[in-house]
């Protein structure tokens, strides 16, 4: 069996754009965290599924993402949900120039469902623009911080759904329960709605509606 790490991150969904990064900092000020600014990033995920959506109903998301130029194959579970808590594994390899997914991709994908990567097809495209933060304790990096403004299409669409989202990310090795905290300050500098949903599942949900409708 290939071994998945688990990834462990509290999602929220926001109605604004987030704050300046010296706000945000500043409600960061007095607590035993600090915020310091990593990057700005521009993300393209190609969602894929077989026409039978063989994928979702199996609880597995597989995606390909480019950020300036390097691309990655990621593979994710459905995981556990606890109000804005999420809890899933998740499998993410370099994708080599002309490899369609790794190896080591298709050989956990095939024991959580049996199917033909042949049939695989894009079934969502994700553009994300996404602010980077650093969140620090005594110099350790315990999480990392993003701000996500997302536009979702399918493939051959010109409908797409804009939404944000704030998402606290534990560092490697450090308690999910000290999220929490950070939540908090955070919350001093913008209002945080819990998120039950992956951006894939609020992306499609958002869209049929959308088609609904219109």
């Amino acid at each position: 069996m290939v071994p998945m790490p688990f990834e462990h991150e509290l999602k929220f969904s926001l109605l604004d754009a987030a704050p300046d990064d010296e706000l945000l900092i500043d409600a960061f000020r007095g607590s035993p965290f600090a915020l310091e600014p990593r990057a700005v990033l521009r993300q393209l995920d190609a969602y894929v599924d077989t026409p039978e959506a063989e994928l979702r109903g199996a609880g597995v998301a597989l995606r390909r993402r480019q950020v300036d130029g390097v691309r990655v194959a990621t593979l994710k579970t459905l995981g556990r949900v606890a109000g804005a808590l999420h809890e899933r594994e998740e499998l993410e390899v370099p994708l080599l120039p002309g490899e369609d997914w790794p190896p080591a991709v298709l050989e956990r994908l095939a024991e959580l469902v049996e199917v033909d990567p042949r049939r695989l097809r894009s079934q969502l495209m994700i553009r994300t623009e996404r602010r980077v933060f650093d969140v620090r304790h005594s110099g350790e990096l315990i999480a990392e911080l993003c701000f996500d403004e997302v536009s979702a299409r399918a493939p051959d669409e010109e409908r797409e759904a804009l939404f944000r989202e704030a998402e606290i990310e534990a560092a490697e090795g450090v308690d999910p329960a000290r999220l929490e905290a950070i939540a908090a300050r955070l919350a001093r500098a913008l209002t945080l709605t819990p998120s039950g949903v992956t951006k894939l599942e609020r992306a499609e949900a958002l869209l049929s509606l959308g088609s609904v409708l219109g």
